[in-house]
C-alpha cells in the first residue's frame, strides 16, 4: 500500500513538472511572438511615415516645379518682348527706362528660383529618399534657369551697346537742335530787319531843323527837290514792322511822300478835307525802295 502511494505520488510529480515546463514554454513563446510583433509594427510605423515623408516632398517638388516652369515661361515671354524693344529703332528714353526695370525684374525671379532650386536640393539629401526622376527634374530647371540668366545677361549687354548708341544719338540731335536754333535765330533776326522799317511826320520846317531831309538843285530854293538826308538819325522816326502795320496817322489837311514809294502801292484816307490816314495797301512795293518814309504835313 505504501509502495503504491510513492508510485501515484511520483506519476503527479512528473505532470506537475510538464505542466511547469509547457507553462513556461508558452509563456515565453508568447513574448517571443509579442517582440516579433512590435518589431513588424515598428517597421510598418516607419516605412508608413516614410511614405507619408516621400509622398509629402513629391507633391511640394511637384508644386515647386510647377511653380519654377510657370516663372519660366513668364520669363522667356519677357525676354522676347525685351528682345524686340530693344531692337525697335525709335528706341526711346522712356522705354530704356521701362526695360531696365523689367530686366531687374527677371533677374530677381531668377535669384528666387534658383533659391527655390537650392532648397529643394537641400531637402531632398537632408530625406534620405532617392528619386531619380525628381533628381533629373531638377537638374533639367537649374539648366533652363541659368540659360535665362545668359539669356538677360546677353540681352543686358546689348542694351549697354544700345544705350550708349542713343547717347551718342542724343549728342548728335543736341548738336543738330543747337544748329536749327542759332539758325532760326539768324533766320528771325533777318527777318526782322527785312521787316524793319521808319516812318516820321513833320512840316517841312521841322523835318529841315531835324535834319531829316535836304534840298538839292534848283535857283534861290525855287524848284529845289527835297530828299532824305544820307546822314538821318532814327531817333526822330518811328520804328515800324512792313508785315503787321499798314494804316499810318497823319490828321492833316495836306500831306505828301517825301521818300520815293511807288504811287499805287499807298493811298490817302481822307474824311471832312482832312487826311486822317495813310494806307499801304503793297507793302512790300512800298518799302521796296527805301525802308524810311517821311511825310511831309501842311
Amino acid at each position: 500500500m505504501k509502495t503504491k502511494s510513492v508510485i501515484i505520488f511520483g506519476i503527479s510529480a512528473v505532470f506537475v513538472m510538464i505542466a511547469i515546463a509547457a507553462y513556461l514554454f508558452f509563456a515565453d513563446y508568447q513574448k517571443t511572438q509579442e517582440a516579433e510583433l512590435q518589431v513588424r509594427e515598428n517597421r510598418s510605423n516607419t516605412l508608413a511615415l516614410k511614405l507619408h515623408q516621400r509622398d509629402s516632398l513629391i507633391n511640394d517638388y511637384m508644386a515647386t516645379f510647377n511653380q519654377i516652369e510657370k516663372d519660366i515661361k513668364f520669363i522667356k515671354e519677357q525676354e522676347n518682348i525685351l528682345d524686340n524693344q530693344s531692337k525697335n529703332p525709335e528706341f526711346k528714353g522712356d522705354e530704356k527706362k521701362q526695360i531696365i526695370q523689367d530686366i531687374q525684374t527677371i533677374n530677381a525671379l531668377i535669384e528666387k528660383n534658383k533659391q527655390k532650386i537650392a532648397d529643394l536640393n537641400k531637402k531632398l539629401k537632408s530625406s534620405g529618399v532617392e528619386i531619380n526622376s525628381l533628381n533629373e527634374k531638377l537638374a533639367m530647371l537649374s539648366q533652363t534657369i541659368e540659360e535665362r540668366d545668359q539669356a538677360i545677361e546677353t540681352l543686358t549687354g546689348e542694351l549697354a551697346v544700345k544705350k550708349e548708341e542713343i547717347a551718342q544719338m542724343n549728342v548728335q540731335i543736341a548738336k543738330i537742335e543747337d544748329s536749327v536754333k542759332f539758325q532760326k535765330k539768324v533766320i528771325d533776326y533777318q527777318v526782322d530787319q527785312l521787316n524793319k522799317a521808319y516812318i516820321t511826320y513833320g512840316n517841312a520846317k521841322e523835318l529841315k531843323e531835324k535834319h531829316i531831309i535836304t534840298k538839292e538843285g534848283g535857283l534861290l530854293g525855287i524848284g529845289a527837290t527835297k530828299t532824305l538826308n544820307e546822314n538821318i538819325s532814327n531817333e526822330y522816326f518811328t520804328e515800324v514792322n512792313i508785315s503787321e502795320t499798314q494804316s499810318f496817322p497823319v490828321f492833316s489837311t495836306e500831306a505828301e511822300l517825301i521818300t520815293e514809294h511807288p504811287a499805287d502801292s499807298y493811298e490817302w484816307v481822307t474824311e471832312n478835307d482832312t487826311i486822317t490816314y495813310m494806307i499801304v495797301n503793297n507793302p512790300q512795293e512800298f518799302w521796296k525802295l527805301s525802308k524810311y518814309a517821311v511825310v511831309e504835313t501842311k
